[in-house]
């Protein structure tokens, strides 16, 4: 409940960069689903949506560009296809985050 209080106390002024860090912690799965869809409504209205996360399989299905992040440096920066076809794999999210990072 206190995660969704403070989600809504942030985006009730409806900002145009919405910055989260992990905001599907702690959440309901009704409610996951719901700020997900919260999420893609404000970027497709040409807006931003900035999060971290650590759960890979909801990045790669909702975002439309991720950052790999490994001790402060940028590993890559693009569109999931573009990551795909540089490192030339199908591989998921995850798998290409623990290639890069090496198993750490």
């Amino acid at each position: 409940m206190r995660q969704k209080i403070v989600i809504m106390g942030v985006l009730v002024h409806d900002p145009a960069v919405w910055i989260l860090d992990e905001p599907l912690t702690g959440l309901d799965p009704k409610s996951s689903y719901t700020l997900k869809e919260m999420m893609r409504e404000h970027t497709d209205s040409g807006k931003t949506v900035l999060f971290s996360t650590h759960v890979l399989e909801v990045a790669e299905k909702l975002c439309d560009r991720v950052a790999i992040i490994n001790k402060g440096v940028i590993l890559f920066c693009g569109t999931f296809k573009d990551m795909q076809e540089r490192f030339q794999s199908d591989q998921s999210l995850e798998s290409l985050f623990l290639e890069l990072t090496n198993h750490e």
